[in-house]
């Protein structure tokens, strides 16, 4: 039987988990909606967001794909990975 899809919620709060427990410092946590760039995650720190995609979700997001509006909050982001899954 196949996995059901991972609502947004879901995978907002596992992007959010990943960027506190391997990205961000534990004095500066971030939430789903805080600014990604404003926080501080470069593009090294999205190249481990997007490796953690890939293998979380089995989704590798394209360059042409990193828009300024999906990348800039866990929140936008789980919603492109949730509509690129579908």
């Amino acid at each position: 039987m196949p996995r059901p899809r991972p609502s947004i919620e879901e995978v907002t709060a596992a992007v959010v988990a990943f960027l506190n427990d391997h990205i961000m410092a534990a004095s500066h946590r971030v939430a789903a909606d805080d600014l990604l760039a404003a926080a501080g995650v470069d593009s090294m720190a999205l190249l481990k967001v997007l490796v953690f995609i890939e293998r979380a979700y089995g989704l590798w997001i394209p360059d042409e794909a990193l828009t300024d509006d999906v990348i800039a909050t866990a929140r936008t982001l789980a919603a492109y990975i949730c509509r690129a899954a579908a």
